[in-house]
């Protein structure tokens, strides 16, 4: 029986799956605030280890509304759902520094809308990117969309770890977001003098302090727990005043939110 127990571990323990639910307060979607009432995400991903050739597997994020705000618009909480391939590979460059690297291709639903021209497929290619070190990690983000939209988006930033007591860390972090002058317009709408957005550069920026508490083994996996804060702002006057203009309602200049979740990985 041992063996037996034995030999099917061994078959598994090349799969891995994650799963990390959590509720936010405001969601914010590619440097713009979407929703300014809570809302649920959940992010899963699975697949398999492929040890020196990095990890193969599968990623669907969605999110879904809490609250009936968008009944005007949508017909039920469930607001869209993104899909694809993944591959994850850690280039170790010398001792405690790691370029970590996750290349996704995706399709984004958006379906269920009063708007027929809102129930689209998006269609994209992502890669995420972050240099782990002791000291400051810079993390980037660069996705290029098309068939179904067309813009290039960003986001950039620099975080740092500090382990506090028994498992409890806090970790600080900027970030700037923004994207090229199709992106822009999405995010913004048009400019409030009509002109049009210029070159690809960033439109806003964001500060985040989150802790989290490593639970270690529970029920079979490893299980943590986080909340945070994070501070939100549009960059310059003409993302100001086309924001102003637009006359949506969750247009805000600055903003403050948060939220908790869990991250479980078997």
């Amino acid at each position: 029986m041992q063996s037996l127990v034995a030999i099917v571990a061994s078959a598994i323990a090349p799969l891995f799956f994650e799963v990390a639910p959590e509720v936010r307060t405001t969601y914010v979607s590619l440097g713009k605030i979407v929703e300014d009432r809570p809302m649920q995400v959940t992010s899963v991903r699975g697949g398999v280890d492929a040890g020196d050739f990095g990890r193969f597997g599968v990623r669907n994020w969605d999110v879904s509304s809490l609250t009936d705000r968008r009944h005007d618009a949508h017909h039920r909480a469930f607001y869209h759902t993104e899909i694809g391939p993944t591959w994850q590979y850690d280039l170790d460059i010398a001792d405690d520094w790691r370029l970590k690297n996750d290349l996704t291709r995706s399709w984004t639903f958006y379906r269920r809308f009063d708007n027929p021209r809102s129930n689209r497929t998006y269609h994209w290619w992502q890669i995420e990117q972050s240099l782990e070190n002791p000291y400051l990690v810079p993390f980037s983000r660069l996705r290029r969309t098309f068939r179904g939209s067309d813009y290039i988006y960003f986001k950039v930033g620099i975080r740092r770890r500090f382990p506090v007591w028994a498992g409890l860390s806090i970790t600080p972090s900027v970030f700037t977001e923004g994207g090229n002058s199709r992106s822009w317009r999405r995010t913004l709408g048009p400019k409030a003098d009509g002109e049009a957005w210029g070159a690809c550069g960033p439109n806003s920026v964001s500060a985040r302090l989150e802790a989290a508490w490593s639970f270690g083994q529970v029920c079979g996996c490893s299980m943590s727990a986080f909340v945070f804060v994070e501070q939100y702002g549009l960059l310059g006057g003409d993302a100001r005043r086309a924001n102003g203009a637009s006359g949506y309602r969750c247009a805000h200049d600055d903003w403050t939110l948060g939220g908790a979740g869990l991250r479980l990985k078997f």
